[in-house]
């Protein structure tokens, strides 16, 4: 492990250990696996947690990953578990910390694993809620340079899928073609399931690419990201498959126009809600589609695609600073068409960087 990484790492604990004092507690239990990775480097956390002290700091997995933990993790004592929670809480009770107060994640506890922790831990339990999502919300230079190398690997498999052309393919053909592309550059794989529409599937938000082939004249939405060194990148545009009607054009250029606010409206200080939001929302509703654009701006993006800050019409936060979130503004006609326009930029004290490069004229494909 680099010497920065070690830093790094070592700068996170001590970060999570001053969570510590907010919340008054002696320990912290850290079960998401995102969390796991982001505090140790560690990238088997579906069956690891960590248990962080105010002195000790131990990462707690069965045998399948002990050489692992020798090769990514610095910083952490391994202790070795064969029942995870139970052989973790027992190492906290060999310290003398049988009664201590213990922090752990209630959004990711399922109900079972909380009943073990109280069962076997006779201390007070504090659920810190997102406390550390939080802590993971501003981003260092690494790691936005992991989202760049994401993103420029998406730009070009896109580049490549328009080039191939969609018409007559199958919307899951185009989505295993992304997946493939992305991986031939170097990703780690996609960031999340490639989300591939057209025509009047389009107007589903999230729809999940079928058999359906797409035809000419119709608007395709392909919503796509790679993961790099952890780290995920988002990006949507909208194609036109051969020529599409006056209407339809019109339509993607509300939306592009309200992309356009919305990205105007991202800096330091500015709110997720209050102000992105808003800004993209007014030029939709002002054209007539309010009703049609139902879900939020946008979404903070990092090891998980969709993390903090929030850019919601209900709920948001305010930006900071090397935040990564997207700006995703859309129209959905049911029955008929859907466009959604979106890119991951980085907050500035300015305005945002756009790390998603690839143009936003509508591109017209065979």
């Amino acid at each position: 492990m680099s010497t920065a990484s070690s830093k790094r790492r070592t700068d996170r604990l001590a970060t999570a250990r001053a969570l510590m004092v907010r919340h008054k507690l002696d320990w912290l239990l850290v079960s998401d696996p995102y969390d796991v990775f982001y505090l140790s480097g560690f990238r088997g956390g579906d069956d690891a947690c960590l248990l962080v002290g105010t002195q000790d700091a131990l990462i707690c997995t069965d045998s399948r990953y002990w050489a692992q933990v020798g090769e990514e993790v610095d910083g952490f004592e391994l202790e070795k578990t064969e029942r995870l929670l139970e052989d973790a809480l027992a190492a906290v009770a060999r310290r003398g910390a049988a009664s201590a107060s213990i922090g752990f994640e209630g959004a990711h506890l399922t109900y079972a694993q909380h009943r073990t922790v109280r069962r076997l831990h006779a201390g007070r339990l504090r659920d810190i809620g997102a406390a550390l999502l939080e802590l993971r919300a501003v981003k260092d230079a690494d790691e936005i340079e992991c989202v760049r190398r994401a993103a420029a690997i998406t730009d070009t498999a896109l580049e490549v899928v328009a080039a191939t052309g969609l018409a007559g393919r199958t919307e899951r053909d185009v989505a295993w073609q992304i997946a493939d592309e992305l991986e031939r550059r170097g990703a780690d794989g996609v960031a999340f399931p490639s989300i591939v529409a057209g025509g009047e599937r389009a107007a589903l938000a999230h729809a999940i690419p079928g058999e359906r082939p797409i035809k000419r004249g119709e608007l395709v939405v392909i919503d796509t990201g790679a993961r790099v060194g952890g780290y995920c990148s988002d990006i949507t545009r909208t194609f036109a498959v051969g020529i599409v009607s006056e209407e339809q054009q019109r339509v993607y250029d509300i939306v592009l126009q309200a992309q356009l606010a919305g990205l105007a409206a991202v800096r330091a200080g500015a709110h997720g809600r209050d102000d992105v939001d808003v800004a993209a929302r007014h030029v939709i509703a002002a054209a007539g589609f309010g009703d049609d654009f139902g879900h939020g701006t946008g979404h903070g993006v990092g090891l998980e695609v969709h993390e903090r800050p929030r850019l919601g019409r209900l709920l948001g936060d305010k930006l900071a600073a090397g935040m990564v979130a997207t700006v995703e503004p859309g129209i959905y006609i049911e029955g008929s068409l859907g466009v959604r326009i979106e890119d991951t930029v980085v907050v500035t004290e300015s305005g945002c960087e756009r790390l998603t490069l690839f143009s936003k004229d509508l591109r017209v494909v065979g």
